[in-house]
Formats: C-alpha cells, sequence, structure tokens
C-alpha cells in the first residue's frame, strides 16, 4: 500500500459509488410489511434483494469469495484465512419506516425538510442497515482500489435474519463455522454500542371453552383467565430487581394480544399473549422462560402453556479492546471528534457474536434526528448522504488500522 491509512481513505474514497450504491440499496424493498411482526429470511423480496442486487455490488468488487446459503446469508472472505481477523456483519430486512412513501424511496432529497443539512436518501431500512451496508462496500471498494493485502482475514456478511432472533447468525457462526479475534455489526446506532441486555419473546396461551355472552356459566371465558394472568405478571414485575449500572434493569412487558375465536356475542376460547422478557448477563433465556412457566402453572379452570420465542442474548464489551479503539481513532480522525461510546436499551445480533467468543460491538450511520410525521420507528425513514460518507471512511480507515 502507498501510505498511512488516513491517505489511503482520503485518496480512494468513491463519492458518487457510494450515493449510487445508497440509493440503489434504498429502492428495493425489504421491509417487514406493516401488520407483521416477521417474515422468513427466505421471503421473495429478501431473495432478490439479496441475489440479484447485492452479490452483483460484491461481485463486482471482486475482492474476495462470495457465497449465498440457503437462508440468504451473503459471506464474503477476504485475505488469508488467519490472524488478525475481523467480521463486519450488516444486514438486509427494514423493521421500521413503514409509513415511508414506496414513491420517495430511492430518491434524494433536501435534508432540511427533515431537520438535517445537506442531501438525504429516503427509503425504509436507511437509517437502520441499507446506510450502514452502502458504507461496508464503500470501505471495501477502497480496499480493493488501493489493492490492499492485508495481513489477516476480514470476513463481511449480510445477515437475512427478519424474525428479531439468532436464527441466521446460529446459521452463519455455527453452521459456517465462521469466527474472528473481532468484529462489528454494521448498523445505525447512536456510537459506538459496547453492550445490551438479552430479550426473549414469552407466549403464553390461555386455553377457555368458547360459550354465548348471554351465557356465561356455560363456557370458560379465557379473558377472565387472562385477566388472573395478567394480576401475576403484574406481581412478578415488581420482583424484578436485578439492575446493572451500564446495561439497565431487567423487566417483564406485555406487548401482543389476541383472542379466539372472534364472532358476534361469543366469549373466546383462546388468549394468546406474548411478553417481552429483557434480561442481564448471568440470566439465561431458558431460566426467564421456566420462571413465567411456575407462576403461570396452576389458573383453574384454565389450561395455561408457556412457550420460549425468539430471543436475543445480551453482551458487555470493553472500550479498550483493539478494534473499538481502531474505530474510534477513526472516527476522531474523520469527523475531528471523539464518538459517544455506550449502551442502547434494544438487543441484536451482537450478543450471539460475543457467546461465540468474536468480541462484537454495534456502530453505524443513522438519522439521528426527529422524522418528519407520525412515531419514530413507524415515521419517515431517511439517511444523511453525509452520514454513510463518513462512515465509509471511518470503517475504511478501521480495518486499514487494524488488518495492514
Amino acid at each position: 500500500m502507498s501510505g498511512e491509512p488516513w491517505e489511503i481513505v482520503q485518496s480512494r474514497y468513491d463519492h458518487a459509488y457510494v450515493t449510487n450504491t445508497l440509493v440503489t440499496l434504498a429502492q428495493a424493498p425489504t421491509d417487514v410489511p406493516l401488520g407483521s411482526n416477521e417474515m422468513e429470511p427466505t421471503d421473495p423480496k429478501i431473495t432478490r434483494y439479496i441475489h440479484r442486487m447485492v452479490r452483483p455490488m460484491f461481485d463486482q468488487l471482486d475482492i474476495g469469495s462470495v457465497e449465498i446459503d440457503d437462508l440468504n446469508n451473503l459471506i464474503c472472505r477476504i485475505g488469508r484465512d488467519c490472524s488478525p481477523s475481523l467480521l463486519i456483519m450488516g444486514y438486509a430486512t427494514a423493521q421500521h419506516g413503514n409509513y415511508t412513501d414506496p414513491a420517495l424511496e430511492g430518491t434524494i432529497v433536501d435534508g432540511r425538510d427533515y431537520g438535517v443539512d445537506g442531501e438525504c436518501v429516503i427509503g425504509k431500512g436507511t437509517s437502520q442497515n441499507k446506510g450502514a451496508l452502502a458504507a461496508t462496500l464503500g470501505a471495501l471498494r477502497i480496499l480493493a482500489a488501493e489493492r490492499a493485502q492485508l495481513r489477516g482475514s476480514l470476513t463481511v456478511v449480510v445477515n437475512a435474519e427478519s424474525q428479531s432472533s439468532h436464527r441466521c447468525s446460529i446459521r452463519l457462526f455455527d453452521g459456517h463455522g465462521i469466527t474472528a479475534d473481532a468484529g462489528w455489526l454494521a448498523i445505525g446506532s447512536p456510537g459506538i454500542v459496547l453492550g445490551h441486555r438479552g430479550r426473549v419473546d414469552i407466549q403464553v396461551d390461555i386455553q377457555g371453552e368458547a360459550g354465548h355472552s348471554s351465557q356465561p356459566e356455560r363456557g370458560k371465558n379465557a379473558i377472565w383467565g387472562l385477566h388472573e394472568t395478567l394480576n401475576r405478571l403484574h406481581t412478578f414485575k415488581g420482583t424484578l430487581n436485578r439492575h446493572h449500572p451500564e446495561l439497565g434493569g431487567e423487566h417483564i412487558e406485555p406487548y401482543k394480544l389476541t383472542t379466539a375465536p372472534i364472532a358476534p356475542h361469543t366469549m373466546p376460547a383462546e388468549v394468546h399473549l406474548t411478553l417481552d422478557r429483557r434480561f442481564l448477563p448471568g440470566t439465561s433465556p431458558d431460566e426467564a422462560v421456566e420462571q413465567v412457566r411456575g407462576l403461570l402453572s396452576d389458573i383453574p379452570p384454565y389450561r395455561v402453556t408457556v412457550t420460549k420465542g425468539p430471543c436475543h442474548l445480551p453482551y458487555q464489551v470493553s472500550a479498550n479492546l483493539p478494534h473499538v479503539r481502531a474505530l474510534a481513532a477513526a472516527y476522531e480522525a474523520v469527523r475531528g471528534r471523539a464518538p459517544e461510546i455506550g449502551y442502547v436499551p434494544f438487543a441484536f445480533d451482537a450478543g450471539y457474536a460475543n457467546d461465540r467468543g468474536i468480541p462484537t460491538v454495534m456502530f453505524g450511520p443513522s438519522a439521528g434526528m426527529s422524522r418528519l410525521a407520525g412515531s419514530d420507528l413507524l415515521a419517515t425513514e431517511l439517511i444523511p448522504v453525509a452520514e454513510v460518507r463518513d462512515f465509509t471512511k471511518i470503517y475504511a480507515h478501521a480495518i486499514l488500522s487494524l488488518l495492514s
């Protein structure tokens, strides 16, 4: 290579490539539709996105071997299979921004109407993961243009997870044997994320007997079973006193409720309740589920079933790890100030990577402003082009600092 990381980044950065890549990714539908909580990673629109759009972008860079598995996870392996080794994991599925106008997706707009300076690209997933994926591809283009010879290995993954679980990560790490000395999730975040709590969905199914509401004694109205269930859960919630000074506290919260059958003047025979249980390191998801199972084991005359749903594992890493320092130094080199470093209340896939022995953080470009309309998660989603530009340089600088 011809110079130091900063010199290489400045000379090889291709703004037109990064902008065009961002616009192209934003135009492709990859969203979990409103009204659904998840979709299969093999959904046709994720298949089209990975095979017809994302893979050709990696192939055109001609920087390493590329494969796609049966869950639509894309894996690009660059350099020699040795240490030092680095993992960068991006994502395909858009989970928010549901009020974004489809006609505007992939368009460049003046950011002043959205509270930011400069141009922005609109599209579901832009602030969550497509901006970070465009920045990752832009960083790889810098490496390709420099013909950088890495002294170790770089694995870049596009994870097709679409169910708020570790399903695709399990396939990647356990199925494909992916490993690394360190890594980061290329995903929109407020700073370098050193940790978060774990979470597990707990499904509670209450079985009674349907009956006409004019003769309630002839049935077993499952809503009364729900009433007792919620009373017990509310009491249990008050006993969850484990707290971490940085990650926060454990809690349990109901967030989804359905009944069946739905018919005129009919008491439901079934209630289906989903709980969100947040937990700290030291509490396992199985333990969290078992606590609820014991709590609801006896609610006569109803039959209550408790099952474990999707989960994310907790994690916490040190700010003094080499790749965290490299990301922070790269951020300061590009932006002239230190990044925020801390923790987030939500959970994602870094927990599973850490569980598999890869110290992993989350860091990537995000909108960082109030949306134009609607609630925060559902409103129009967009990303400033300058944000993606800066993170392209940050990623490339960090990769070169760690592996060149």
